[in-house]
């Protein structure tokens, strides 16, 4: 047997095996997920020389499956009830064929099987894996004339079932099949006969809903409106989804374009900054070699035996002049950032004070930071913090040492004449108090 399409045999068997069917092909998988192929007999019946073909979808082990059914009465042994029957299925996993060659194959095996399988219309097995059954001669075609399944919907079941009475010959059939398949969206098996009985008995249950040919145009008009509205509503939307991208599109364009914009404006203003900056290193690097020359004039000056006072004097005013020009460039501007919003850290620049004329504008280096440590606050708080950790060490050293105590008491002695030495045995470590505990009350499981 082909792996895309396969029979299934199956009939009513009676006591004790009942209702069975045997796959001839598939996996045991599938054997054991697909749905059986009896039929609801409250619903439904097989009558003598009667026959039912049946159309059905389904989804199992992970196949979309439709499967192709045909119907004959037979008697199970031993027994006269009615409506048990012998039945035929071609079924195809996620694939289909044409319509006339699936139904000359159905006949040709169901007829076989028939043939082998029953005498004087009553079953000559117990059991459908006790079945014989040969071959069609136009089996192998079928895999030349396979066609994609149409656009069913496999994902459930929709508890509907609908039975057609029309003339079953093969060309009404094959008419049938192409037609009615699309049914099967609101259907989950549609049953076609041409026999009056079986027509009769699905109308007087009213389980399954009966039509002829005129119901049958309709309920295919019916289904194809819902589908056409449910192409429309789909397609509209889409629509309305393809709308509000475009819309969310403008706005998520227009929201980037404008960050874009911001980011090259701020751009253009560091740019400016940048030149703006290099320009006032410049300027800070003539005023420095300026100033430079001035300390050398003045020295020269001094070397020279001009008086110091009028020297001094220019000195000042050159120096003043250099702390102006100093302070007018060295402001350096931060970088505007370009994330959304500025960065609000600057970082500060040192402030050059014009010193005062007294001979202290010329000491070192190392006289200014001395005065500087001594005047600090800083320092002077860092050094009665550390005088203290050596205070508290020296203390926790004489009182939890032995040598500690020995010293304490005999400083004692020495600086309290006539106090009793008994008086610092009332000094003692206080040994920590055990917490009390309640005892609680163990919990019991169901079980006890």
């Amino acid at each position: 047997m082909s792996s895309s399409y396969f029979f299934c045999a199956f009939g009513t068997f009676g006591n004790p095996n009942g209702f069975r069917q045997s796959l001839l092909g598939g996996n045991a998988e599938l054997s054991k997920q697909i749905k059986t192929f009896d039929l609801k007999t409250d619903a439904i019946k097989l009558f003598p020389k009667t026959k039912l073909y049946g159309i059905r979808k389904e989804s199992a082990a992970g196949q979309n499956i439709i499967s192709y059914s045909l119907y004959t009465f037979a008697k199970e042994q031993h027994s006269e009830r009615g409506g048990t029957f012998i039945g035929s299925s071609l079924i195809f996993l996620n694939t289909s064929a044409n319509e006339n060659l699936i139904i000359s194959v159905l006949n040709e095996f169901h007829q076989n099987l028939e043939e082998k399988n029953v005498q004087d219309d009553t079953f000559t097995v117990n059991h459908s894996k006790d079945f014989l059954a040969s071959k069609p001669k136009d089996f192998d075609k079928i895999r030349l004339n396979e066609k994609p399944l149409e656009d069913l919907n496999f994902s459930g079941g929709t508890g509907n079932y609908l039975v057609v009475y029309c003339k079953t010959e093969p060309a009404q059939l094959q008419e049938l099949f192409k037609r009615t398949t699309g049914l099967l969206n609101g259907y989950d098996m549609v049953y076609f006969t041409d026999a009056k009985e079986i027509a009769e008995f699905v109308n007087q249950k009213g389980i399954f809903k009966i039509v002829e040919i005129q119901g049958l145009n309709h309920e295919i008009k019916r289904m194809e409106d819902e589908q056409k509205s449910l192409l429309e509503k789909t397609i509209h939307s889409y629509e309305n989804e393809k709308g509000k991208l475009n819309e969310e599109k403008k706005l998520l364009i227009g929201e980037l374009e404008n960050k874009i914009h911001q980011n090259e404006k701020k751009h253009s203003e560091n740019a400016f900054k940048i030149e703006e900056s290099k320009e006032k290193v410049k300027a800070v690097t003539k005023t420095f070699e300026e100033y430079e020359l001035t300390l050398d004039e003045t020295i020269r000056r001094l070397k020279s035996g001009e008086k110091m006072d009028p020297v001094k004097q220019s000195h000042h005013e050159n120096k003043k002049r250099f702390t102006e020009k100093i302070n007018q460039n060295k402001g350096i501007e931060s970088l505007s950032s370009l994330s959304s919003s500025p960065s609000v850290f600057r970082q500060r620049s040192p402030s050059l004070v014009v010193g005062s004329s007294s001979d202290e504008e010329f000491s070192g280096f190392s006289q200014r930071s001395r005065k500087s440590k001594e005047a600090s606050p800083v320092f002077i708080i860092m050094s009665l913090i550390l005088g203290l950790c050596v205070i508290g060490m020296l203390v926790f050293y004489f009182m939890f040492s032995k040598e500690g105590k020995s010293l304490i008491s005999s400083s004692a002695e020495e600086n309290n004449a006539g106090a009793p030495v008994e008086d610092f045995n009332k000094l003692k470590v206080m040994e920590p108090q055990a917490e009390e505990f309640t005892e609680m009350t163990p919990l019991t499981s169901d079980s006890e």
